[in-house]
């Protein structure tokens, strides 16, 4: 299942990036679906994900950065396949951010999983937002 939301942000790219890149900023950044998110020694980030009523441990790695543009996160804690890309454009004084979630999901269940990780995004999203706006 893939699912993409952007949002313009109010800060430029160069002010979004370390709320990407630097794990101890990213977790803040996380929607409300996403829970008891811990920084690991290699810098992967663990996490509980609560989503309709079921609870999942997973733990992520940055894969792939190209500063200020665009950040690739994996799923490798070897439950299920996942990809979180964070591409960062400019747009006039601000940026225009799309974040793409691919997740292997069993077919009916990525149709009822759909509506709520675009609200996930959409929440880290308007996170990002508000705290790269901020400083």
């Amino acid at each position: 299942m893939k699912v993409a939301v952007t949002r313009r942000l109010a800060a430029a790219p160069e002010d979004v990036w370390p709320w990407l890149v630097e794990p101890e900023r990213h977790v803040q950044t996380l929607p409300g679906s996403i829970r008891e998110a811990q920084i690991l020694d290699n810098g992967d980030i663990a996490c509980l994900v609560s989503a309709m009523g079921a609870n999942e441990r997973m733990v992520v790695r940055v894969v792939e950065t190209d500063p200020p543009r665009r950040l690739v996160e994996e799923r490798v804690d070897g439950t299920r396949r996942g990809t979180t890309v964070f591409e960062v454009e400019p747009d006039g004084a601000g940026s225009r951010v799309t974040l793409t979630s691919d997740i292997d999901l069993p077919r009916l269940l990525s149709a009822v999983a759909k509506g709520p990780v675009e609200r996930g995004l959409s929440q880290q999203l308007e996170n990002l937002d508000r705290l790269s706006s901020a400083g």
